[in-house]
């Protein structure tokens, strides 16, 4: 009988497993994949983007059940955490938080060292976990474990991972509408445009709202992509709609400036610029499109960083634990919990691991 099996070994489940160790409980990990932390690596563009500064509970989708968890582990307490485990930190202007060697190994390696000594199991996918007594009966790929606690942290199937929410509907837990986020916006109003890079302001309006900001994008044959288009599919994925993005690529410069500029000389806006966005502007309808591009676009349902979508809050509690299944809870990307683009979603992986690790420890004075 294992006192936790931990159900993944992402993002969430090793920041689990970590603090369990740290209360003194050896858990059991068990990972679909050949490798505990694979997205890890990638995440960030390698860079590993574990948080930021301005985290809030306004920054998910649910944030009457985010805040609570939230003021119990504040951006201050996680930072903390790091910093014990041996990480330290370093934070960008737009209060993004890195590892100070801005390479997502480290991340990594300091959570393999923290859970050293638990017991991992890879390539080792579960299949089914039913609830026995006080306990629960685990199957997995290579045989059948008992556990007293169960931590789902299976994550989603983006970025490469692999989808377990059956597990989750097997123990009678309802699991939300699942949509591609963090992702691009896909349309074919760029075409010829791959690999370059704008500096814009661009809105996003839907029939459910408009949101904008400024930030830089990144064209691909099949539509934007880049931080700011990340931000806003967030918006489509939540709202379940498609929508049309609307972008001024001189937010700095105001429509008779644009005019006064280059209304004699169009050939010279490649001054301004790139010099394939500039023509293909002109080309297609002047110095207007320079202060307002509009295009209908749609979520890319492949390369997404995040799943919209997963188990039903109303069945968990702020320690992540399930209500209808006492010892058995949920973290990370599995929860129907999702930030916006810019480290939240790493945050919430820890701060629910970090949850639930607590809880199972309580439980145990």
């Amino acid at each position: 009988m294992e006192k936790v099996v931990i159900a993944g070994g992402g993002a969430a489940g090793l920041m689990c497993a970590a603090r369990l160790i740290g209360g003194g409980i050896t858990p059991l990990i068990l990972e679909a994949g050949a490798r505990v932390g694979k997205k890890i690596l990638v995440s960030g563009n390698g860079r590993c983007n574990l948080s930021n500064v301005n985290v809030s509970a306004e920054k998910y989708n649910v944030p009457e059940f985010a805040a609570p968890v939230l003021q119990k582990y504040p951006f201050e307490a996680v930072i903390e955490q790091w910093r014990k485990l041996g990480l330290i930190t370093r934070t960008d202007e737009q209060g993004r938080v890195f590892p100070h060697s801005n390479y997502s190994g480290s991340v990594l390696n300091i959570l393999l060292g923290a859970v050293c000594g638990a017991k991992v199991l890879t390539d080792c996918p579960v299949k089914s976990i039913k609830k026995q007594g006080n306990s629960f009966k685990i199957e997995h790929k290579h045989g059948t474990v008992y556990a007293e606690n169960v931590v789902l942290a299976c994550g989603s199937g983006a970025g490469g991972g692999v989808a377990s929410y059956g597990l989750l509907s097997g123990l009678g837990h309802k699991v939300t509408p699942l949509a591609p986020a963090v992702t691009y916006l896909k349309t074919d109003a760029f075409k010829g445009l791959k690999g370059v890079r704008a500096k814009v302001y661009a809105k996003l309006h839907t029939k459910c709202g408009t949101i904008g900001d400024r930030g830089e994008i990144l064209f691909r044959d099949d539509g934007v992509s880049g931080i700011l288009a990340f931000w806003l599919s967030s918006f489509l994925a939540r709202n379940n709609c498609a929508g049309e993005l609307e972008i001024d690529f001189a937010p700095d410069m105001s429509r008779e400036e644009i005019f006064r500029e280059y209304g004699g000389r169009q050939g010279l806006l490649c001054g301004l610029l790139h010099k394939a966005l500039a023509d293909k502007l002109l080309r297609e309808g002047g110095l207007e499109l320079v202060k307002s591009c509009k295009a209908n676009v749609t979520l890319a349902d492949k390369d997404n960083q995040v799943v919209c979508g997963g188990a039903d809050i109303s069945q968990f509690d702020c320690n992540m634990r399930s209500l209808l299944h006492k010892n058995l809870y949920c973290v990370g990307e599995m929860l129907d919990v999702d930030g916006e683009c810019g480290g939240y979603n790493l945050h919430w992986a820890w701060v629910s691991g970090m949850a639930a690790a607590d809880d199972i420890i309580r439980g145990r004075q």
